[in-house]
């Protein structure tokens, strides 16, 4: 797949976490995830009650599900990803594609391998590789700060939450009828975990991710111990984390990525091993994962850290589309590629380019630098190519967060204008919002209803429509339009903001609501592998 598409925007705004599978794994990571919308009642209306409960009352769009969820290896952060615990954006529907994916790369790789792993080291590692290059092989010692030395941490294998807690709360005959994947009853290979991470089986993928790691001597007890590196073995290693992230286990994730720092250091490049590649140059790890380990701060509460990566990031590669357009390669070298190579690589980076741009407006919004995102916003729409429909629709949404509703108004008039024709989800979504934040609820049901019947398993869609009727004081049609959701489609509507709320509306019907959290649980236990923690405690709690 090229990158010539300009990736998922992640939604902006919210202060609940994550979306949906946005990952899906593939096209979340990045990107988040993940919410243009998960604002809650307190944050929108100055006047409302700070005892009200936690509504989310605005919901990003649900990006399609493509065909095979692992299609590009669990490409999660970067595209449509999840968000940190401050909640910041998503996806904002706009189509992603990236040829990040994992590939057997073989030792004399094609044009397109090498415009895929361009990068340009920093001086100390480009010293490093040089004198590693030209010394007699087997005789040239890097300092061991100069070594990658990255081991699994966690002493366990993870479990089954969603099995322990239907035997809390339902009984041990309960658990006993449910069926779930683990990572014995697959392959012992990327297959097996392709067909996990497929199944929702993340728990059971990071365990796999774990003993495949232990091949490479890069398993339990090995972190700190040298080991040689490939493009398996990091793109094992940028599965794990991005499942860690996945599962919002944040600090694991941060302390197992924490030996790879930048993904700068010599025995991550190409030039480090030229008995095995052969002098090829580039970057033994995807641009996914250098994006990845970017964003991972972020969701650890640390966004400036984040934001200080991506600019550092986004240097690099205006570098080296600056060498391409003076008639060089990538990384600086005088090597002669062709014109339509060259024209390629640039489209390649040019997408890159925008992808952490992308990211670097979900740190903005962590950091409430909203200057920054309208900006980046801003220069994003004047990019050739650039899907303006959407962005414009992007940047009406951040107008909203900011209480501009006038200027909100006059950037979805202006993206509705920018695609033409008929009105589709995106513009009635738009057009609800704007009704949301003027709290003319009645009629935002109506619009979110009229996008309904255009997407009808659209689950955000349907959340929106019960928020708004919780709004407008119809609290039991709320229920049942969130209960219809999940049984007319459980596999995609057991899904976290959804789950939330259903459980808030049954505590604000009833003391009685047990009983329904119960049968939700139910539901989880037959359609899902797993479920974030702050749903079970809910639904037990």
């Amino acid at each position: 797949m090229s990158e010539d598409i300009t990736p998922s925007l992640s939604q902006y705004f919210g202060s609940s976490d994550d979306k949906q599978d946005q990952l899906d794994f593939t096209q979340e990571l990045t990107a988040a995830s993940n919410k243009i919308s998960d604002l809650k009642l307190e944050d929108n209306q100055k006047s409302a009650n700070k005892n009200e409960p936690e509504v989310c009352r605005i919901f990003a769009e649900t990006p399609p599900q493509p065909k095979d969820p692992t299609a590009a290896f669990f490409d999660l952060i970067g595209n449509n990803h999840t968000t940190g615990a401050n909640g910041i954006i998503s996806d904002l529907g706009i189509s992603a594609s990236n040829d990040d994916g994992y590939s057997a790369r073989v030792a004399v790789g094609t044009e397109a391998d090498r415009r895929r792993d361009a990068w340009i080291p920093n001086e100390k590692t480009r010293q490093c590789l040089i004198a590693n290059m030209t010394a007699t092989p087997g005789t040239y010692f890097p300092d061991r700060d100069l070594l990658t030395m990255p081991g699994v941490l966690l002493e366990e294998e993870l479990g089954d939450a969603v099995g322990e807690a239907v035997s809390m709360c339902l009984g041990e005959a309960e658990a006993a009828q449910r069926r779930v994947l683990t990572a014995s009853d697959v392959t012992q290979d990327e297959r097996g975990l392709r067909e996990l991470v497929q199944a929702g089986a993340y728990h059971a993928a990071i365990n796999l991710t774990a003993r495949l790691l232990t091949i490479y001597g890069q398993g339990r007890g090995r972190a700190g111990h040298p080991s040689k590196h490939s493009p398996h073995s990091l793109q094992l290693w940028f599965t794990r984390i991005a499942l860690l992230v996945k599962t919002k286990a944040f600090n694991i994730a941060s302390a197992e990525a924490e030996p790879f720092g930048q993904l700068d250091k010599p025995d991550l490049f190409y030039q480090f091993y030229p008995e095995m590649y052969g002098g090829r140059p580039g970057s033994i790890a995807s641009f996914s994962f250098r994006l990845l380990l970017a964003e991972l701060p972020m969701h650890c509460s640390k966004p400036k850290e984040s934001l200080m990566k991506l600019f550092s990031i986004l240097a690099t590669i205006r570098k080296m589309l600056e060498n391409l357009k003076q008639g060089l390669c990538e990384d600086g070298n005088p090597m002669e590629i062709t014109e339509s190579d060259r024209a390629d690589s640039l489209r390649l980076w040019n997408g890159r380019e925008a992808r952490v741009m992308h990211s670097i407006i979900n740190c903005a919004l962590a950091l409430k630098d909203y200057e920054l995102a309208m900006e980046l916003l801003g220069q994003l729409c004047e990019r050739d190519g650039a899907p303006r429909h959407a962005l414009l629709s992007a940047l009406g949404r951040l107008h909203l967060q900011l209480g501009d509703i006038a200027g909100a108004e006059v950037c979805f008039n202006e993206a509705a204008e920018a695609k033409g024709g008929v009105p589709g989800v995106r513009e009635l979504v738009d057009r609800g919002l704007l009704s949301v934040a003027q709290s003319q609820f009645d009629e935002a049901y109506g619009l979110f209803q009229q996008a309904s019947t255009l997407e009808p398993s659209n689950i955000m869609i349907l959340n929106n429509m019960g928020v708004c009727l919780l709004y407008g004081g119809h609290l039991k049609e709320a229920i049942a339009v969130l209960e219809s959701a999940i049984s007319s489609n459980p596999i995609h509507a057991l899904h976290e903001s959804l789950l939330l709320n259903l459980c808030t509306l049954y505590d604000m019907e009833s003391s009685k609501g047990r009983m329904k959290k119960f049968a939700l649980l139910r539901q989880i236990s037959k359609y899902q592998a797993d479920a974030p923690t702050t749903i079970l405690e809910k639904l037990y709690g």
